[in-house]
Formats: structure tokens, C-alpha cells, sequence
């Protein structure tokens, strides 16, 4: 056997971090979330980011200090799935992500949008930051006559 093939130890080994890769990427996406629907403004976001990048920064040089290089996988993953989760959390294109969702034409709404669309969603962002209820895009309200006959929602009209 050559010294450069591959042993049956080896491949478990490259399965098992690609494993943790997987798992780290799925509890960095929903962590990153939470991060990021926690954000108000851009600057706010971009904290969060260079929060998750330290942090994995840290982690991934006290993996390799006490050499167990199987779980550089799952620190990779965590950071990349963090970050990620933070853009969802978010709900915009900014930094980084602006050329990648421009590219793959993602957020189409979003370029087109008016200085008064950004402020109403940084004002549900902020709303949901503090816990208060988000502003209501269109009204539902059932008691209301309707416009086309006259008639209440609640007497029982059918759509």
C-alpha cells in the first residue's frame, strides 16, 4: 500500500468531520437567526457578523492548541451557518450578501425600494427587536361594513 492512499480509518475520519460540518451548519443557521432578528440597523448587523467571525476565530485556535483537528469541521460550520442565519434573520441584502443576491437575483423587491419601504421595515425590525408588535402592513379588521355590498364580515357573508 502507498504511503499517500487512503485507510478505512482515514475516510471515517473525513466522514465524521464532514458530519460535524453538516451539524454545524444547521445549529450556526438557527443561532445566526436569532442574532440577526435581533439587528435594527446595518451597523447593527455588521457587529453581529464580526461577533460570529471572532468568536469562530477563538474557538477555531483553541480546536487546533489541543489538537483535535475533527472538530475544526464543526467550528467551520457553525461560522459559516452563523453568518448565514444572521442574513436571514436580517431580512436584507447588505455587505457581502448585496453582490451575491444581486448575482443570483435574490430580494428583487428590495433594490427598487423607496426610502419610506426601508423605514417601515426598519420600524418592524425594531419592533420586534423590543417585543412590541410589528406595524400592520393592511388592515384585517371583520367588522367593517364591505365596500362592494354593504354588508358585515361578521353576519355572515361568505368569501
Amino acid at each position: 500500500m502507498e504511503e499517500g492512499s487512503l485507510t478505512a480509518a482515514g475516510f471515517a475520519a473525513a466522514v465524521f468531520v464532514i458530519m460535524l460540518f453538516a451539524f454545524g451548519l444547521v445549529v450556526g443557521e438557527h443561532v445566526g437567526e436569532q442574532m440577526g432578528g435581533k439587528c435594527v440597523e446595518r451597523r447593527d448587523f455588521h457587529i453581529a457578523s464580526l461577533k460570529i467571525l471572532a468568536v469562530g476565530i477563538l474557538t477555531s485556535a483553541v480546536v487546533w492548541a489541543v489538537q483535535m483537528p475533527a472538530l475544526a469541521g464543526l467550528v467551520l460550520g457553525l461560522m459559516a451557518g452563523a453568518l448565514a442565519g444572521a442574513k436571514i434573520g436580517f431580512g436584507e441584502s447588505v455587505g457581502p450578501w448585496k453582490f451575491a443576491d444581486k448575482y443570483f437575483n435574490v430580494n428583487k423587491g428590495q433594490t427598487g425600494r423607496g426610502e419610506a419601504e426601508r423605514a417601515r421595515s426598519r420600524a418592524a425590525r425594531k419592533a420586534r427587536k423590543e417585543g412590541k408588535p410589528e406595524p400592520e402592513l393592511m388592515s384585517v379588521q371583520t367588522d367593517a361594513p364591505s365596500p362592494a355590498d354593504g354588508t358585515n364580515a361578521k353576519k355572515g357573508t361568505r368569501h
